[in-house]
């Protein structure tokens, strides 16, 4: 089985492809706001690097989101239009566990993925690794920095090891997580700032091979909040 999988919830996207044995190809690229342009033409090269067409791909994966709501609906679009003129199985990953599934090798590891909403606010989760499983202890939230150093704090009376933050709303947070965390901030390195695509086509692969996919139809971006434009029609609704 040869699949494809489409991460385009940052602004570093990431695609790859990938067999049940090996990853073949995976390509990491700043769209620079032109994703819409750039997506499908990068998988194609992809695929040709590896002696593929699209026709010959058997199951696709993609990032559902939180994180940037232009580009969620590029991927999720893209990925279910090509499931479905393929006839062929679709999984879709919330972001946060795909960031968390980074680290899932290490034993009673305690992560919390970031990601960017603006300035000061970030979508995050915290994950617990048990045997090799990522499991999440907390609910997917959107907010200040604040509410996730309050659930630190809460998780560590329980915890002696520290956590390890990582994603793209982390670099500008460490400042404020260090003053207010201290020992128990782990930063991940600069390379896991971002969702990878190879994460993506591994838990794929497990998802379809246990039977767990999705209808491509109904298949929809895992927000956690509205985007700007929803919240402003929904406000002018109540007005009108």
């Amino acid at each position: 089985m040869k699949i494809l999988t489409l991460d385009t919830t940052t602004d570093t996207s990431s695609i790859a492809v990938a067999n049940e044995d090996y990853l073949l190809a995976e390509y990491n690229f700043a769209h620079k706001m032109d994703l819409s342009r750039r997506l499908m033409p990068n998988v194609v090269s992809m695929l040709k690097d590896c002696g593929l067409k699209i026709k010959h791909i058997n199951g696709i994966g993609v990032s559902l989101g939180p994180g940037s709501f232009t580009g969620l609906r590029i991927g999720v679009i893209t990925a279910k239009t090509l499931a479905q003129a393929l006839n062929i199985p679709i999984v879709g990953i919330i972001t946060l566990d795909l960031l968390a599934h980074q680290f899932d090798y290490l034993p009673n590891a305690i992560i919390c993925p970031l990601i960017k909403v603006r300035k000061g606010e970030v979508y995050w989760a915290f994950f617990h690794i048990h045997s090799k499983k990522v499991e999440p202890i907390t609910n997917y939230s959107a907010g200040p920095i604040d509410e996730v150093i309050a659930a630190a704090k809460s998780l560590s009376k329980d915890q002696k090891c520290g956590i390890i933050f990582c994603g793209d709303g982390m670099k500008e947070a460490l400042e404020t997580l260090i003053n207010s965390l201290g020992d128990l901030v782990i930063p991940a390195s600069d390379w896991l700032l971002y969702p990878k695509a190879s994460i993506l086509a591994r838990l794929t692969l497990e998802k379809i091979a246990a039977g767990e996919t999705s209808d491509p139809l109904s298949l929809v971006p895992f927000y956690i909040r509205r985007s700007a434009p929803e919240m402003r029609i929904e406000h002018g609704s109540h007005h009108s």
